[in-house]
């Protein structure tokens, strides 16, 4: 690792640069920061935006001559911090904090923010794929989020089976599973010829990434904030905190009628097979975002909880024969903490972080 430190009259920017780090961010921020060149900056915090995709800060940082630069730094999504038990109280405008993130691409006073050092000296994970930095050496310590313990209790009382909250987001943002068609994997994938030219004219630094986004299946599974499967009458609704999107599963295949038109979230029809929830969608509206869909895209899914509820292991087999040349299939698991709950996502829009 090499650092460069630029002297200031009293506060410091350094330029980390690192091996290649895990991103999981579930908005891709690649086209405009470096996750390979790590940034740290000390400043007064501005101005803060709870909210989501993206959470904002505002810094006031002053550089190598002793002039003040205004600092514009982007980090996680909201369910990120509440997975940690963070809440607003942590910041305030005024708190002198340091901040460690990706270098941004675009040559200006900008980051992704992975760290933060509060003022009152400990630290706090801001997205996943980050690690300890500030308290790597012990002499930080990581910050201790609370819960409600009131409805972890009523959690743990009332979850059966498949029916509960699921996040991909472990203890300390630790994941265990890692994402599915992410952009490594789907360059992989058996394309046809037209498949394969829809996915190269594929360019995040066009689209809108860093902002609100209509996932539409199957990528909407990647998503690594909480869903909730609850019953709906004799049908069930898989509801994610991702854009407040709602998945309605028909388990009457008699009663299911399939509709005109097709959708981001397509025409799902489920059953049982012992405790695990098979899923067959078809009808889902065509895309070339990221991964290429054409309207003849066939999904079966396949949620098993393990038998104590701890864990929901997911497959899902995609067929498409206008875009690929063969069924490709992804898998990934969700584990319970009873003490996450599945919020608005409301993007764009100030919320309370509790």
């Amino acid at each position: 690792m090499f650092c460069y430190r630029a002297e200031a009259s009293s506060i410091a920017i350094f330029v980390v640069l690192l091996l290649p780090s895990e991103s999981l961010a579930h908005h891709s921020t690649r086209a405009f920061f470096n996750p390979d060149v790590k940034v740290e900056i000390e400043g007064v915090i501005r101005a803060i935006q709870w909210r989501n995709p993206h959470t904002i800060f505002e810094l006031d940082v002053q550089d190598e001559r002793g002039e003040t630069i205004r600092w514009h730094v982007e980090s996680g999504a909201l369910g990120v911090l509440r997975a940690q038990g963070i809440t607003s109280e942590i910041l305030s405008i005024g708190d002198n904090v340091k901040i460690l993130g990706d270098q941004s691409m675009r040559n200006r006073p900008e980051m992704f923010a992975r760290n933060i050092l509060l003022a009152s000296g400990e630290e706090v994970l801001l997205t996943l794929g980050a690690r300890e930095y500030f308290s790597a050496n012990g002499d930080v310590e990581l910050l201790e989020g609370a819960y409600d313990e009131e409805a972890v209790e009523i959690a743990r009382r009332t979850a059966d089976g498949i029916f509960r909250v699921w996040s991909r987001i472990g203890e300390r943002l630790r994941v265990d599973e890692g994402g599915i068609f992410n952009n490594e994997e789907i360059d992989s994938f058996p394309f046809t010829a037209q498949g394969r030219a829809v996915r190269d004219e594929w360019d995040p630094a066009a689209n809108f990434i860093l902002g609100c986004t209509d996932w539409n299946m199957p990528r909407l599974m990647n998503n690594p904030l909480p869903m909730e499967f609850v019953r709906d009458g004799e049908n069930i609704v898989i509801h994610f905190e991702e854009n407040d999107s709602r998945r309605i599963i028909y388990m009457n295949p008699d009663e299911a009628e399939v509709p005109q038109e097709h959708t981001l979230m397509g025409h799902s029809v489920g059953r049982w097979d012992g405790d695990a929830l098979v899923i067959r969608t078809n009808h889902i509206t065509e895309s070339t975002y990221e991964l290429p869909v054409s309207s003849e895209i066939e999904l079966l899914e396949i949620f098993r909880p393990s038998a104590d509820g701890s864990r929901l292991d997911y497959e899902i087999e995609v067929t498409d024969p206008v875009m690929l040349e063969s069924p490709v299939t992804q898998t990934t698991a969700w584990i319970w903490r009873p003490e996450i709950s599945v919020n608005s996502y409301a993007c764009e829009v100030e919320q309370e972080l509790n």
